[in-house]
């Protein structure tokens, strides 16, 4: 089973999710992500990207990130069984890009700099915030896929 995360920027959210879902091990289950606006020489972005090994870092699971971001292609999502947009704003965006399949999934998962996640000094909490809600969220996908392994 292929599965592909997508996000804004291939920073922090779609990183995570690929690098969480890929730290499982999941027998026969490949993890890619990629982001609806890379600017992988914008030194701002890099310095996101940085944040997040650094979050990975801290949970242990940063030797299975990548170590660069991708921009969505339609190449990249081709073949995929399950893709997953990290919020409706992904999706729009996506859409601009790439021919998503209907069954495209929405978490609904708020970016920094987005919604209630917008104080400057609380980015660090922001980032562990989202690790939380997205390990959950992959959590129960991995056990989707289990279940619909064994049936």
């Amino acid at each position: 089973m292929k599965i592909h995360f997508i996000c804004r920027g291939n920073v922090l959210r779609s990183l995570i999710a690929e690098t969480y879902l890929r730290s499982l091990h999941l027998p026969g289950v490949t993890v890619e992500s990629s982001g609806t606006n890379v600017a992988l020489l914008d030194p701002t972005e890099r310095e996101y990207f940085a944040n997040t090994i650094a979050l990975l870092k801290r949970h242990n699971i940063d030797k299975y990130a990548k170590n660069t971001s991708h921009q969505l292609t339609q190449n990249r999502i081709e073949g995929h069984d399950v893709i997953v947009c990290m919020n409706q704003r992904v999706v729009g965006e996506a859409k601009q890009i790439v021919l998503l399949p209907k069954d495209v999934i929405d978490w609904n998962i708020v970016d920094i700099g987005e919604g209630h996640r917008t104080v400057a000094k609380n980015t660090r909490l922001y980032e562990e915030e989202i690790f939380e809600e997205i390990t959950l969220l992959v959590d129960l996908l991995a056990k989707r896929i289990s279940i619909a392994r064994s049936s």
